[in-house]
């Protein structure tokens, strides 16, 4: 059967994609059937027994980003005048047997699958680990909390989402996501009866994915990146290297890293009481380091204009080596730190997979 003769179901968002004759349409019925989505979400558990089809449900979802709406609520407010409407889109989401974890890394593992770029790092790929952050304003959605953004250098009260993802030379595919909170939970309470309902969890099995989900928030970040990350590299064996900001180097993280079978390019940051770094025999932070040792081998690097010098230092108590690039820009007051486990990378090499 060929691509073209795939017919997807008749939607709402299809029927107005064919009156306002756009290309997103046949595009994307492309990918369902050339990615195998009905055969992907099966094996996730994502199928209904009556009713609208499930493959209908998850094509109108997957127009979503391309109608410019930032939520399910402002899609089936445009697109439905009733709430029979509305509950089916609600229902499928909140339907906590429906492993969409398993669903978005199937799908991101065939999406790779089907990708055939030139791997950078001498045919290797790498993992990206970071943070985002989805700001609401209701004051009763499960599990919001006041989470610090430092775009705008105050709390807000939302979502912090740790996404997993993997970089090939010019793009990145998200493989997974996990959502973090804060203890520091809304304090106000609404008075419309809807918003005074609790979540039935007695309904929900234990051992359901969306509990399993639910029981994940109450980890910290750091278990869940190395929890996303041990799942990654079962699924991409061929990658070996992870990248990070400063925020995730910890030693002890890097450490339990390294006993996975991944090495680590990241930026640092001063953490004297979490972080130490043994240079020639002397334990240093990484201020230390720098005033002590590295300052004084500071060398301008004339293409790019700036003060450089590279340190080869050990994690203490561990045989795992590491390389740290201290920069220093004219004009500034402040310095950077870089590191890699990947000792045979030169210092240029570090920055440029970093940068």
């Amino acid at each position: 059967m060929e691509a073209k003769n795939f017919s997807p179901v008749k939607s709402d968002v299809h029927i107005f994609f064919e009156k306002e004759q756009s290309m997103f349409d046949s595009t994307i019925s492309e990918v369902f059937y050339d990615l195998k989505i009905s055969k992907l979400l099966n094996a996730a558990n994502i199928k209904k027994r009556c009713g609208i089809s499930t493959i209908k449900v998850v094509y109108d979802l997957f127009h979503v980003p391309f109608l410019m709406l930032t939520t399910i609520c402002l899609f089936v407010r445009n697109q439905f005048d009733e709430a029979v409407g509305k509950d089916v889109y609600y229902r499928f989401l909140e339907n906590a047997n429906f492993n969409w974890h398993m669903f978005v890394l199937s799908l991101s593992k065939r999406i790779e699958n089907k990708v055939s770029v030139k791997a950078l790092l001498k045919g290797k790929k790498l993992f990206v680990v970071d943070d985002t952050i989805t700001e609401i304003s209701g004051k009763m959605v499960e599990g919001a909390s006041y989470v610090y953004d430092h775009t705008k250098g105050k709390s807000v009260l939302g979502f912090q989402k740790l996404v997993i993802g993997l970089f090939s030379t010019d793009r990145f595919i998200p493989i997974s996501e996990k959502v973090c909170v804060s203890s520091k939970k809304p304090t106000k309470k609404s008075k419309a009866v809807k918003y005074l309902k609790k979540i039935k969890t007695e309904k929900i099995k234990a051992d359901s994915p969306g509990a399993i989900e639910r029981a994940d928030l109450d980890k910290n970040k750091l278990e869940k990146t190395l929890s996303l990350l041990k799942e990654a590299k079962k699924n991409f064996k061929e990658v070996g290297i992870v990248l990070f900001d400063s925020w995730f180097a910890f030693n002890s993280f890097i450490i339990k890293l390294k006993s996975i079978s991944l090495d680590v390019i990241c930026q640092l940051k001063n953490m004297p009481k979490a972080n130490k770094y043994q240079y020639h025999g002397e334990n240093y932070s990484l201020k230390a380091l720098y005033c002590s040792q590295a300052k004084s081998k500071m060398r301008t690097v004339k293409k790019h204009g700036y003060k450089q010098a590279m340190i080869s230092v050990s994690i203490p108590n561990t045989e795992i080596s590491l390389k740290i690039i201290f920069i220093h820009n004219d004009g500034e007051l402040n310095w950077h730190a870089f590191a890699s486990t990947c000792i045979t990378f030169s210092a240029k090499e570090i920055l440029e997979h970093y940068s």
